[in-house]
């Protein structure tokens, strides 16, 4: 239910990582401000570690702990927030970028055939592979790991079309992210359509999507359709969209964040923060006002995704230790397995051993530990390879990213080391080639950047996300 991604680092001899401002880069930093064009796209660290996050809060309530704050229904709506405004925004700056190229016909269609073929070698095959293998398991562990009542109630081949009766367990987020890939494309040649007055569109969707956020509730995950969900999605494309706008205008206008403006995001994003939180544990400052949310009679997905969002836009805008403390490698590698961890950490918690485990901490190191030891397998012998079947090497939402020599997307010095075997290193004045093979068709790319860094010492980090 993620993406994954490719990031290229540089890193100054002062070890202080700068920003470059590629024409169609994603900005994550505040030192410098090169305007120099490049077509490509990168992604920031942090996201990855936002993701790991998220995949955590899922596995500690299948494992048992916390189940009164609904950890995992917050996590699967950061899931969908990410997916959605990763996918938007490289969408839309691809799509920008074919606009002013006045692209043909033919080179739209390649690009929407890449975007396709991508997102269904990113999820479909691990999720193909394990629907086999549950329907090659004897029913009593279909029954233990993936809550299957009855052996008639799996079959392999409604399974793997999506069917909304066989959504078994945690496959039901599967069909919804891959339903709203078909509608990201719609929503960026909407934004693109209306040109300046693109935020004219945006009144009435907030409107709507705060209005079903507060008043419809998503408790019946397994069968309920797109349109339940919809909203979440929307939030996250809504606020890609408003990032790529801000970030033209920016370059645009030459624009720089003085003292003020600063401040007044960092009392937005604090607002953001303080309710986001307090919604996630239904209590907090709503408590401490005076104003209790009223306790849920059954289980439901909490409305987070607008705060969320909104909170992504101002850390990529303007970093702060927020994103720093997501930029951890360990969250960030977390991330990158998140949907292996997702899929397969059911065949952990569920296993009898495990579950018979009375110390509370034995069983956590236990869950954690082995879920992320399987999750590693599977990705490296499953997801990875899959992902270069597409054509590209595939990298996360977090996944279309190819890398950008001239883009920097860490704000902590310290995220910048590669967090996976398959990462590819190189440093030195004359690091102007990636070493990796996959790599090759960018070392026209990468040249580039020997004339920009001349006289610095670099170091390029392909770092496999996902």
């Amino acid at each position: 239910m993620q993406e994954s991604d490719t990031e290229l680092l540089i890193q100054t001899k002062e070890d202080h990582p700068c920003r470059l401002h590629p024409e169609y880069d994603v900005i994550s930093s505040t030192t410098t401000h090169d305007i120099s064009p490049s077509p490509v796209v990168t992604k920031i660290l942090f996201l990855d570690g936002v993701r790991g996050t998220a995949v955590i809060f899922v596995v500690t309530e299948h494992a048992g702990y916390m189940r009164d704050l609904f950890m995992g229904a917050v996590g699967v709506d950061a899931f969908f927030v990410l997916s959605s405004f990763l996918l938007t925004m490289i969408f839309m700056k691809k799509s920008i970028k074919l606009l002013e190229e006045q692209a043909s016909y033919h080179k739209w269609g390649w690009t929407l055939a890449d975007y396709f073929s991508k997102r269904f070698f990113r999820v479909y095959p691990l999720f193909a592979l394990l629907s086999l293998v549950l329907w090659l398991m004897p029913f009593e562990y279909k029954n233990r790991y993936y809550r299957i009542t009855k052996p008639e109630d799996f079959n392999l081949f409604l399974t793997l079309t999506f069917h909304p009766e066989h959504r078994h367990y945690v496959l039901w987020t599967l069909p919804l992210e891959i339903a709203y890939y078909f509608i990201i494309p719609t929503f960026v040649f909407a934004v693109l359509k209306l040109g300046r007055f693109w935020w004219v569109l945006f009144i009435p969707l907030y409107a709507w999507v705060i209005y079903e956020g507060l008043y419809s509730t998503r408790d019946n995950f397994h069968h309920q359709p797109l349109s339940k969900h919809l909203p979440t999605f929307t939030a996250g494309s809504m606020t890609a969209a408003i990032f790529v706008k801000v970030e033209a205008w920016i370059k645009k206008t030459g624009f720089n964040f003085s003292k003020l403006p600063v401040i007044g995001l960092r009392v937005a994003e604090s607002t953001l923060v303080a309710l986001y939180l307090s919604v996630v544990f239904r209590g907090l400052f709503f408590n401490w006002l005076g104003i209790p949310l009223p306790r849920p009679t059954r289980y439901s997905m909490p409305f987070t995704s607008v705060n969320l969002s909104l909170i992504l836009v101002i850390e990529m805008l303007q970093p702060s230790s927020v994103s720093m403390i997501f930029e951890w490698t360990a969250l960030r590698y977390l991330g990158k397995i998140s949907f292996s961890v997702y899929l397969l950490h059911v065949f952990v918690i569920f296993t009898p051993l495990i579950q018979e485990q009375a110390d509370y901490y034995d069983k956590m190191f236990a869950v954690f530990g082995l879920a992320v030891l399987l999750a590693t397998a599977s990705y490296y012998s499953i997801e990875y390879p899959s992902q270069l079947l597409s054509g590209w090497k595939l990298m996360d939402p977090y996944a279309d990213m190819l890398i950008n020599p001239d883009a920097i997307t860490t704000t902590n010095p310290d995220a910048n080391m590669p967090t996976s075997p398959d990462a590819t290193l190189t440093t030195g004045p004359n690091a102007d080639m990636l070493t990796n093979p996959d790599a090759a068709d960018l070392a026209s790319q990468v040249q580039a950047v020997k004339h920009n860094v001349i006289g610095q010492k670099t170091t390029f980090v392909e770092y496999v996300v996902m």
